[in-house]
């Protein structure tokens, strides 16, 4: 089947398709995937297909995130849910390729309307895929009028080991930083009274040091960009651990601040 060969065929590039393809892209996507699939549609309405698909990936414990703006049917088929008031954009992304286009996933979109889209094979544009994962991960987040929510189950006084925490939160990579970003748009800190990253306490609050971005004054991005953007009410909540034990989670008290070169973020136990 020539579709068939187009899938699964050499390039030198990301591919344009239209609206005959995008099923089978999708489906094939989909069903190759091992680890993870997140769906980010503003509008979902999924064919009997798609949903069997995904049914099935939820049950080989392929990991499911789906993001959404207008609430919809079979939301049990996902393993983490985020509703973004204000989303626009599509895309079907795995961790090994990602398609990116106008097609929401309704199955009369799939059928009726007249799409476009591109697909990136990340084996084959690795860059371009990290760029696309890259957002898709900074997306996958509630934006609404609701609270994010906390994860009650951590016990303030409690040591964790970085495996517990795992169980916890979604981090959404193995970096050993202090400053760990979650899938849920949440973020990690972690302090250590031995450091040489020791972070200042006075008068109830905790003057967190951020990330290094190399050499000179440091950069407001990757972890800082995070903690600012919490800041700024962009992203979700922040919780603290110092040398192991849960602290509790913070707050930004004030407005963060850059010292001899190196962002500073000052914190507070929420009560």
């Amino acid at each position: 089947m020539f579709i068939d060969r187009l899938f699964s065929s050499q390039h030198q590039g990301p591919s344009f398709i239209t609206t005959a393809a995008m099923g089978y892209y999708l489906e094939r996507m989909f069903e190759e995937a091992e680890k993870s699939i997140i769906i980010i549609s503003p509008y979902i309405k999924m064919s009997l297909r798609i949903y069997d698909i995904l049914q099935k990936k939820r049950e080989s414990n392929v990991n499911i995130t789906i993001v959404y703006r207008e609430e919809f049917e079979h939301k049990d088929i996902a393993t983490n849910i985020f509703k973004r008031k204000n989303l626009h954009a599509k895309c079907f992304i795995t961790e090994k390729s990602a398609l990116i286009g106008s097609m929401n996933l309704y199955d009369y979109s799939q059928t009726n309307n007249d799409e476009m889209a591109i697909y990136v094979s990340r084996n084959e544009n690795v860059k371009l895929y990290d760029e696309v994962e890259k957002e898709a991960l900074r997306l996958c987040n509630s934006f609404s009028d609701d609270a994010p929510v906390h994860n009650n189950r951590l016990r303030v006084g409690k040591k964790y080991s970085r495996e517990e925490l795992t169980k916890y939160f979604a981090f959404i990579d193995d970096h050993p930083g202090g400053i760990k970003q979650t899938t849920r748009g949440n973020i990690v800190l972690f302090s250590f009274s031995k450091s040489k990253y020791a972070n200042e306490e006075r008068d109830g609050v905790i003057y967190y040091m951020g990330q290094n971005t190399g050499p000179g004054v440091q950069a407001l991005r990757y972890g800082n960009k995070a903690l600012y953007d919490v800041f700024t009410g962009k992203s979700g909540r922040i919780f603290f651990f110092k040398d192991n034990m849960f602290c509790g989670e913070v707050v930004i008290c004030r407005e963060p601040f850059q010292r001899d070169g190196k962002w500073i973020f000052p914190l507070k136990i929420r009560k």
